[in-house]
């Protein structure tokens, strides 16, 4: 059987992350939780994951410092932005910096596993392929 795939999940809303969490782990997926921006890249740095999923606003760096910094250190490295403050700004921002998709909450579970697996499929071609 394959290791479950690793999901960084970055969120400060305990609520939001408890529930994510547990909908991914009940998809097989194995989610790292951060409460702030600063865990999340620092957890980004040791680990390799599938997809990292990062709230836009955080306590300490904005969901846009995240992703500019996975980018730079993984430039295929999945990112969704999951965000209650969505622009059209905003999402153009984001996938000009690299983001497959910038997610307005609240958001079906649906929409996010769909994306996860859509990024996981793409991840393993290119690794395949590379």
């Amino acid at each position: 059987m394959s290791q479950a795939k690793a999901i960084l999940l970055i969120d400060d809303e305990p609520s939001i992350g408890d529930a994510l969490t547990i909908v991914l782990n009940d998809h097989g997926y194995r989610v790292v939780l951060a409460l702030n921006g600063r865990d999340g890249v620092e957890m980004a740095d040791r680990e390799r994951f599938s997809v990292v999923i990062t709230d836009l606003r955080l306590p300490d760096i904005s969901g846009l410092d995240v992703l500019r910094h996975v980018k730079i250190k993984s430039p295929d490295r999945p990112v969704i932005i999951i965000t209650a403050h969505i622009t059209p700004e905003l999402i153009v921002e984001a996938k000009s910096l690299g983001a497959i998709e910038v997610l307005a909450k609240p958001f079906f579970p649906s929409d996010i596993l769909s994306l996860i697996e859509t990024a996981s499929t793409a991840d393993e071609i290119e690794e395949q392929i590379g």
